[in-house]
């Protein structure tokens, strides 16, 4: 057996996996750090000023921004599981079984999901709806109905 015999056969017994990161619509990105910007450069004003402890509080309250921003949107991600979709925005984390999914299709919703865009996917259960942005959007659609269809 040859190098490429084994990577090859090591490849047919490994589990397909496929992980789509977030898109990230400017905008939202701006917002998203608005609040740590601000503080910043309220620190900046209060220490001209002689506002040592005010400037500290200012800027404790800037970090603390930033990391629980950066808590619940990093990493941002979609994987596709041989039997259920990952799907993972900082410390939230999500399972859904393929087998429950009932539809998969394009969305522009504002409403609240994993997602660091609003161009995105919704997948539907017989539940509740999940929404998430992935970069490539058309091909996530294809492998994750095709990832449906054959868990079905």
């Amino acid at each position: 057996m040859t190098t490429d015999d084994a990577a090859n056969s090591h490849a047919d017994t490994t589990p397909r996996r496929s992980v789509y990161v977030s898109a990230v619509d400017w905008w939202i990105a701006i917002l998203l750090m608005l609040g740590p910007v601000i503080c910043v450069g309220m620190t900046g004003i209060l220490l001209q000023q002689g506002r040592q402890q005010d400037a500290l509080y200012c800027l404790l309250a800037g970090a603390a921004t930033l990391l629980v921003t950066g808590m619940f949107t990093v990493p941002c991600r979609y994987t596709i599981l041989p039997d259920m979709l990952s799907i993972r925005c900082g410390i939230l984390f999500m399972r859904v079984p393929l087998r429950q999914i009932k539809a998969i299709e394009p969305s522009g919703s504002w409403l609240s999901g994993p997602a660091l865009s609003v161009r995105r996917v919704k997948i539907s259960t017989a539940s509740r709806f999940y929404l998430v942005s992935p970069v490539d959007r058309e091909r996530f659609i294809d492998e994750l109905t095709a990832a449906v269809e054959g868990a079905g």
